[in-house]
């Protein structure tokens, strides 16, 4: 069996270097749980591939036990409603009846503050879905013994629940399934906050040669903007992602060639790549980590509307000599700004339902050429592609749908 224990930290509510005065109310102590601080949500998450899975906790006082005290533990489901109320979050709740607390009365001794761990075990995974994030919910319910109040901003804590997910996804091995799809017009009119994101995983960025241009995809709208992704771009450090923005770029990897911090890429690696215009700057994140940029020159409004999705480059004689080989999946529209946290927590999938997502291409079908949309079921039929292939605009590659390939294998998997 499996267990995950928290450390026991000194926290900043607990009150140091304070006096009688200080205290919330006076001679009491606060009862919290530890490590809540900063967010009830865990830092770590439980992995629940196999089951019963154990995590360990404790409780903290601001000051030292002046007797034995016993706090409650419950689970505690309305607190959690209050969280997600309070913070725009979707946490699901695990069931009840997959859940066993180990004690439901914790002890804190006597001249101590910090009580023994204590435990939360689940005995079943079966119900975890993708793209739901799962939390098992814990609050303090209230303190037999002593003269202590209990913290309301860190009586609660809410355990992460994972698992790991292997699925299929789009496979680009040749230039073949290069094209563009029509989305529509109207359907996204990306104004004042978007966010675009787009997981891939590159086999070799310089294929063809140290000079080689990437182009990974494009979002477009016709005659208008675009937020197009290229590795490689002419005078641009290799490893790093140059985004040509409606009104601007953004080059990602501070210091650029050779170096391992977020924004250089590497080949075999899957990333998720999140484009967050909040109205006013650019912030792009991999893999959940806020990235530095080597080049900005994002200046004014970034709005467009997004009618057509391009994989790899589609037009004139450039496919070759710009040629994206590697896999491609989870490609998902917004017309909110999302935070870091909400990036993070979603990199293997999620909620269709969730605010602000207007469209969800999973690119998971495993067979066909057909990529189905989540949220409306604006499925791109990648027979129906397109290829911009002289001056008299678009023309039909229904050959690109028989160049569609999926894979899957152990690179796959994904730990949500």
């Amino acid at each position: 069996m499996k267990k995950y224990i928290i450390p026991v930290l000194t926290l900043a509510l607990a009150l140091t270097a304070c006096n009688q005065a200080d205290r919330f109310d006076y001679g009491q102590e606060i009862v919290l749980i530890t490590g809540t601080d900063a967010t009830p949500v865990s830092a770590d998450r439980i992995l629940a591939d196999q089951v019963p899975i154990t995590y360990n906790f404790s409780l903290s006082l601001t000051g030292v036990a002046k007797e034995d005290m016993k706090v409650h533990i419950q689970f505690d489901t309305l607190a959690l409603k209050a969280y997600n109320k309070a913070n725009q979050t979707n946490y699901v709740s695990v069931p009840r009846d997959v859940v066993l607390l180990g004690d439901e009365y914790v002890t804190i001794n006597k001249g101590t503050a910090t009580s023994a761990v204590t435990s939360v075990t689940m005995t079943d995974n079966s119900f975890i879905e993708e793209g739901v994030i799962y939390v098992i919910p814990l609050s303090v319910a209230y303190v037999d013994g002593g003269d202590v109040s209990i913290l309301e901003g860190s009586k609660s804590l809410f355990i992460r629940v994972g698992k790991t997910m292997e699925s299929f996804s789009l496979d680009i091995p040749n230039t073949g399934v290069y094209s563009t799809y029509n989305l529509g017009a109207g359907n996204y009119n990306l104004g004042d906050t978007w966010t675009l994101e787009l997981k891939a995983l590159p086999y070799n960025m310089k294929s063809r040669g140290s000079d080689q241009l990437c182009r990974l995809a494009c979002w477009n709208e016709d005659g208008g903007g675009q937020v197009l992704l290229r590795f490689n771009e002419n005078g641009k450090p290799w490893k790093t992602l140059d985004i040509v923005a409606p009104n601007g770029r953004y080059v990602t990897g501070a210091t650029g060639e050779g170096d391992s911090a977020v924004g250089v890429f590497e080949p075999n690696q899957w990333y998720m790549i999140s484009i967050v215009w909040n109205g006013s700057d650019m912030v792009v994140y991999v893999n959940g980590e806020k990235d530095t940029p080597w080049q900005y020159t994002i200046a004014g409004s970034q709005a467009f509307n997004l009618n057509r999705f391009e994989i790899g480059m589609s037009w004139g004689g450039y496919a070759n000599s710009q040629s994206y080989t590697g896999r491609m999946a989870e490609m998902r529209i917004w017309n909110i700004a999302r935070s870091q946290s909400d990036i993070a927590s979603t990199l293997c999938s999620v909620d269709a339902t969730a605010e602000g997502l207007l469209g969800y291409w999973k690119m998971n079908e495993g067979q066909g050429h057909i990529f189905r949309d989540s949220v409306n079921g604006n499925d791109m039929d990648w027979d129906r592609s397109e290829r911009e292939k002289n001056e008299n605009g678009y023309l039909p590659t229904p050959e690109a749908g028989a160049s569609v390939a999926w894979v899957k294998d152990a690179k796959n998997k994904c730990a949500q």
